[in-house]
């Protein structure tokens, strides 16, 4: 999906295995969706149980683990990523392109459900995002550099929220972020929001991306037919598959 979570790192495994149980129904028929309010210099993203603020200073992340997802169903997980370990592809964007120097990723998320989701989702995809994510909350405060060799800060928040009922199957992915030059301007931003409806049993799906910011890409994920050419930036992708892509 989207939007929420490196190509690169994928979750665990291990964490995978610790949480087989699949969850009750009702995970899905109480969520709510993420809503995202944003400005040039702000960005607030809520959700079930958490909120993130991003603005020019930094990014605040709250999570009320009694109302994140599901309480009675699978535990809650984290991880971080040290990104300075890795070889992740620059933000391109507007004015720049930015590689990552220093810096972390982290993820706090909950699995609702263990079934598929439906088309142009792969079972490639299904096996590195093995369940439901309900919710996902992703964090990046880091240091990266331009062409010119300037110091930056970037400073993001990589959601997604995803329902399966008899009803159908819903996804919000938004990627949001800001990037901040040494003089505490902001130099691009991010505003990706990816976004899945269909009925039962996938039908009438229908998917679009969102975008009001200045940094996206597109590029050929590894998960099987469909993958090729999605949205992405930096290191993070949209919508694991080609998407149209709308400029409200």
């Amino acid at each position: 999906m989207r939007t929420f979570a490196l190509a690169a790192s994928a979750v665990p495994a291990v964490a995978l295995a610790a949480v087989l149980a699949p969850a009750p129904a009702s995970a899905a028929d109480r969520a709510h969706g993420i809503r995202v309010k944003e400005s040039r210099h702000h960005i607030k993203a809520t959700g079930d149980g958490f909120t993130v603020r991003i603005d020019r200073k930094g990014v605040r992340t709250e999570i009320d683990e009694a109302e994140f997802g599901d309480p009675a169903g699978e535990p809650i997980l984290r991880s971080v990523i040290d990104m300075a370990t890795r070889n992740f592809p620059p933000f391109v964007c507007r004015n720049g392109s930015y590689t990552v120097k220093t810096g972390t990723f982290t993820r706090t998320y909950r699995f609702s459900k263990r079934d598929p989701r439906p088309a142009p989702y792969t079972p490639e995809f299904g096996k590195a995002f093995a369940g439901i994510l309900t919710p996902f909350v992703g964090v990046v405060d880091a240091t990266a550099t331009n062409e010119k060799g300037e110091t930056f800060r970037v400073l993001i928040s990589d959601l997604a929220h995803e329902e399966l009922t008899p009803r159908g199957f819903r996804s919000d992915s938004p990627i949001h972020g800001l990037i901040v030059d040494s003089r505490g301007r902001v130099r691009d931003r991010i505003s990706l929001f990816g976004r899945f409806r269909s009925g039962p049993n996938g039908a009438n799906a229908r998917y679009w991306i969102e975008d009001r910011g200045t940094c996206r890409e597109t590029r050929d994920l590894p998960y099987g037919p469909g993958s090729a050419g999605a949205t992405v930036t930096g290191p993070f992708f949209v919508l694991p598959f080609k998407t149209p892509v709308v400029t409200p």
